[in-house]
């Protein structure tokens, strides 16, 4: 492995995106480049300290996951996994001001906010809902100004983009009598004519539809009265911003589209510092905007 390497499977966001976090390890990290610890992977001891979480709020992070361990949630520093603990995680040290931002994210009047949860798919058995895989990245459970209970449902994206169909997850589209059927038909959030079949060729909708008809299952388990799915990603990657999300929407109904809310980065971040004004926030949002935002 050599310095500066580019992978053949690389677009041009990832190109930039892999350089990008190759001199931010470097840089600001101070972990440098071996053979065995190619440009975005850290070494072995720097996921150990967990150097891949901000470090403002790195041992409030640390505590909330779950297993710590040098694993690619903690090393890949080109993945997203670790991604929703350093934007959504430091939100609950001024929970009044995440009110404000989420009011603004979905345009309706939330009153409290309950819990941030990461990799969050109900608090029941799958089978509950999809009975497969499907999380969210970030949950957001709040209290609305008229007392019911919504949830936010996030999907986190960096470089990444699509992933080919499993078997089991073809098998459970082409069941017609399958929940991921009848969630999506009785959801009226889809195109009347749309066949839930399209899912199985259609690697670039895939998981945007299957997050968003989670929220729409905790709706009729009644965990949740209102929902909305959000879908994070950053502006460079036009695999979403021109192709994938557009193309999703066109499949929405009038209410599918409402509860449907695609937002980049910069958008995000923009939002952040109007309501997170501290000076130790203001640090945190500029380890962001340094970290993640690929010029």
């Amino acid at each position: 492995m050599i310095r500066g390497k580019k992978y053949r499977y690389d677009d041009e966001f990832k190109a930039k995106a892999r350089a990008h976090q190759f001199a931010f390890r470097e840089n600001e990290l101070n972990d440098f480049f071996d053979e065995k610890n190619p440009q975005v992977i850290l070494s072995p001891d720097a996921a150990k300290q967990g150097l891949i979480f901000c470090d403002i709020y790195r041992e409030l992070i640390k505590s909330k996951v779950k297993s710590f361990k040098s694993s690619v949630l903690f090393s890949n520093m080109l993945r997203s996994e670790h991604i929703p603990y350093n934007i959504f995680i430091p939100l609950e040290e001024d929970l009044d001001a995440a009110v404000m931002l989420f009011n603004e994210i979905i345009g309706e009047g939330i009153l409290k906010i309950n819990h941030i949860r990461i990799e969050f798919a109900g608090d029941a058995d799958k089978s509950e809902y999809l009975n497969d895989g499907t999380s969210f990245d970030t949950f957001i459970e709040y209290v609305s100004s008229d007392g019911s209970i919504g949830g936010i449902g996030i999907e986190v994206k960096y470089t990444e983009n699509s992933y080919p169909i499993g078997v089991k997850e073809k098998q459970d589209i082409e069941n017609l009598d399958g929940l991921y059927y009848q969630i999506t038909k009785k959801s009226q959030w889809y195109n009347s004519i749309l066949d839930t079949r399209l899912f199985i060729k259609a690697n670039h909708l895939r998981q945007i539809w299957r997050n968003h008809i989670l929220g729409y299952s905790m709706l009729c388990r009644g965990d949740i009265q209102r929902f909305h799915h959000v879908h994070l990603y950053p502006q460079g990657n036009k695999y979403f911003h021109e192709h994938a999300i557009p193309e999703y929407k066109t499949l929405l109904t009038k209410c599918g589209k409402e509860s449907f809310i695609d937002l980049t980065y910069e958008s995000l971040f923009a939002m952040l510092s109007k309501y997170f004004r501290s000076y130790k926030h203001q640090e945190w949002l500029k380890y962001l905007q340094k970290r993640y935002i690929v010029k």
